[in-house]
């Protein structure tokens, strides 16, 4: 194991897509975090000298936008930013990292030279989970930088980053991300693919999360049918709790409990990972 590991890693060192991965979860928060800042404050000052029209309570909500910039929302603003950005970039990884194998011809190779079918995919594998972390702990600090960046240029209130918390929610993140990276590398092992793999995890992540949600807006009975899938069950893993006294939204449908989240995750990862070592010790690879 160890050893298919260590080839993982160091051609992991030796190809592109991880460094400009890792350049883009570092430049977008900032961007977004210092592009948000800009287009605010040119808002209110348009609406200061009468530029705009200012309608009542637009200013406030401006306001209000301004302050979820600040360290103490990195929580919520930030990683958001990050998931978002993490989400698309994981998907993307996890089915090249798979697919490429099989685009390259080079898996034949890698058996040829001793390495058993299940060791390369569990390597291949936690190489992915592994650039994962890295990854996320790098969109974190990005959130964080730009954050205290634009509290800078506004004079904000700098204090109350809960480092903690953040690392926590990041942690809930991350492991609500593992079923989606299994799905897009079992697609890209199926189809030989990492094109394939990519664009049908795409696919099928966003339409199963965007079918759920029209479920429950059709009818919140549907909740207990939905609550089932990957995109609620993560959103109960990630979602911020409510600041202290703010009162709960009477029409939002209830999400899962974390503790039904965090095993309907594990059953989806377990079960993509099982079909993916149970396909590739039945494919020819003659081909790939």
């Amino acid at each position: 194991m160890l050893k298919p590991l260590r080839s993982e890693v160091y051609r992991l060192r030796r190809r592109w897509m991880p460094y400009v991965m890792l350049a883009g979860i570092v430049v977008a928060p900032i961007a977004i975090y210092v592009l948000v800042y800009v287009a605010l404050q040119a808002q209110l000052a348009a609406m200061a000298n009468g530029t705009i029209p200012s309608e009542p309570g637009q200013e406030a909500a401006l306001t209000q936008t301004l302050r979820a910039l600040r360290p103490d929302q990195v929580q919520s603003f930030g990683l958001s930013i990050v998931g978002g950005i993490a989400n698309l970039m994981l998907i993307i990884f996890a089915a090249s990292q798979v697919g490429t194998e099989f685009n390259w011809g080079t898996l034949r190779t890698l058996l040829a030279h001793g390495a058993s079918r299940g060791g390369f995919l569990a390597a291949k594998l936690l190489a992915i989970a592994l650039f994962a972390v890295l990854l996320f702990a790098v969109g974190i600090a990005a959130a964080i930088a730009g954050s205290f960046i634009v509290s800078s240029m506004s004079r904000s209130d700098l204090s109350g980053l809960d480092l903690a918390g953040l690392i926590g929610l990041a942690a809930r993140g991350y492991y609500a991300y593992l079923p989606v990276m299994a799905l897009a590398a079992l697609l890209a092992l199926w189809s030989r693919s990492a094109g394939a793999g990519i664009a049908g995890g795409l696919i099928l992540t966003f339409m199963e999360s965007t079918i759920a949600g029209i479920l429950v807006q059709i009818d919140r009975n549907f909740a207990n049918i939905v609550n089932y899938g990957i995109s609620r069950n993560a959103q109960a893993i990630t979602q911020v709790p409510d600041a202290p006294g703010q009162p709960p939204d009477p029409t939002a449908v209830a999400l899962p409990d974390a503790g039904q989240a965090a095993v309907v995750l594990a059953i989806y990862t377990i079960g993509f990972i099982a079909v993916a070592f149970w396909r590739l010790r039945t494919r020819d690879v003659t081909l790939g």
